[in-house]
């Protein structure tokens, strides 16, 4: 299997533009790097990879990688392990920058980490600004202002993720993914309804799916796994 060298490195939006629901396994404790590692074609069903390092800190990374990876060092508000400072995140992702595809930054802290993405433009990595919202989905009004919040501080893409209470919300979430939007929108409802509302999403053109791998994490994913054969049997061709 090619293994992604850092002049191999390709482009999220080089990617998504071949139009197709890309699938991402997440990476947030040993389990699912111990799978990276014995490599296989188990993950020939998978497109990119997401790094927990929030998760992972402290924790030996391989040197290189099998997919394109979204590095990400979650805010402890937004479902952040290990409590980190702002600073080590920082530090964290600055390192991502040389080996990574794209690296994830909550919108509430597109301030505070404006050398990172800047850094990360100036190297030609994807900037993926997000939003998680593990109590409500916002109303479709909230949803575009932080779409074009997202957009006017430098991202490439924009991610949501919000608890689904009931119908109301993924019609709403159905809407903000299907509509006009300053950039290109990954949208995906978390909780009793995730799973479900993840494959429709991807038939209203989220350009991202992403599953677990290794363990469970958020209510809602799928296992990677299973997301590209589930992907080809909802999609159209």
């Amino acid at each position: 299997m090619l293994r992604m060298k850092r002049g191999q490195i390709k482009s999220i939006q080089e990617l998504i533009s071949a139009g197709r629901t890309l699938v991402v396994g997440t990476l947030h404790e040993r389990t699912g790097l111990q799978r990276i590692r014995r490599g296989g074609n188990a993950l020939s069903c998978l497109d990119l990879l997401e790094v927990r390092m929030d998760c992972l800190d402290g924790t030996a990374l391989p040197g290189d990688w099998p997919l394109p990876v979204i590095a990400t060092a979650r805010h402890p508000d937004e479902g952040g392990s290990n409590s980190l400072s702002g600073a080590r995140r920082a530090a964290l992702l600055h390192d991502a920058v040389s080996w990574s595809a794209a690296v994830d930054v909550e919108l509430r802290s597109a301030r505070a980490l404006a050398p990172v993405i800047a850094e990360a433009h100036q190297h030609g990595r994807t900037v993926i600004l997000s939003h998680h919202d593990f109590k409500a989905t916002p109303s479709l009004k909230s949803l575009r202002s932080l779409a074009a919040r997202a957009a006017g501080s430098g991202a490439d893409l924009f991610k949501v993720a919000t608890l689904l209470r009931d119908r109301s919300d993924l019609m709403t979430m159905l809407e903000f993914q299907a509509g006009n939007s300053p950039l290109p929108v990954v949208a995906m409802g978390m909780g009793n309804a995730g799973r479900f509302s993840r494959m429709v999403l991807a038939g209203f053109g989220a350009p991202l799916c992403y599953g677990w791998l290794g363990k469970p994490q958020v209510p809602g994913q799928w296992p990677a796994m299973e997301l590209r054969s589930l992907l080809n049997g909802v999609l159209p061709a």
